[in-house]
């Protein structure tokens, strides 16, 4: 493999707002048009309960839907497909790589098994029944527009005593990539990004470097969150009132 492709840059992020994790990983996407923007692998949390639903569901539609069950979350768009996902107990994390990446050449659902392969090779050692939803039986699709990501396992999802325990979702845009994935697991978790991390590692044959966002690199995330995901198109929160969530 070409060396270029065997280091990534590692962020483990604190903690933040809903529509900043959002801007953020756009940025980070945006900066692999950037020639000498090496792959990136960012881990991150919520400062608070929030959901993010994909790029072509409806906001208004969703937001009638999910209030009436789950009151007060708020609800921010994200800018790759799938459906619905309620972060605030999941493990998540984004890849940001350039089009011609050797792991997401080729259709998007393979991406998707090489992804999902490297997780389950890190997590096996904490949870040895991970295996993949049977693609003989389930659809070989992602979500649809009006989905809660989790309902129900596609081809190569990774599932535990037969519940779905990933949700990811991409985009492909001008020669970059975004890959967004979320873990329910119980357990703590800087241990299990430890082993994820160690997956990644053992599966892609990569290495990390550690280097957390710049200062530059917030400033254009937070220009991002402040034009974009806290609009009324891209965001919504109970009582019409847009904050910043």
């Amino acid at each position: 493999m070409n060396p270029k492709f065997q280091i990534f840059r590692l962020i483990l992020d604190p903690p933040r707002a809903a529509t900043l994790n959002m801007a953020i990983d756009e940025m980070l996407m945006e900066s692999q048009a950037l020639p000498n923007t090496i792959p990136i692998l960012r881990f991150y949390s919520w400062l608070s309960p929030a959901c993010s639903i994909g790029y072509f569901q409806n906001i208004d539609k969703i937001a009638k839907r999910f209030q009436s069950i789950k009151t007060g979350i708020p609800i921010v768009r994200r800018i790759t497909g799938g459906g619905l996902v309620l972060h605030g107990q999941d493990l998540t994390f984004s890849i940001t790589v350039k089009g011609d990446n050797p792991f997401f050449l080729g259709p998007v659902k393979d991406s998707y098994l090489k992804v999902n392969e490297a997780l389950r090779v890190g997590l096996k050692q904490l949870f040895f029944k991970i295996d993949y939803a049977d693609c003989k039986n389930i659809p070989s699709g992602r979500s649809g527009k009006d989905t809660v990501c989790f309902e129900t396992p596609s081809c190569y999802d990774l599932l535990l005593d037969g519940e779905k325990i990933v949700g990811a979702s991409q985009r492909r845009k001008s020669g970059t990539i975004l890959h967004q994935s979320s873990i329910f697991l119980d357990g703590d978790q800087k241990n299990l990004f430890r082993y994820i991390i160690e997956g990644f590692k053992e599966n892609w044959k990569i290495n990390y470097f550690e280097e957390p966002l710049s200062e530059e690199e917030l400033l254009t995330a937070q220009q991002k969150e402040k034009e974009r995901y806290t609009s009324e198109h891209w965001a919504y929160v109970p009582n019409n009132t847009l904050i910043k969530i």
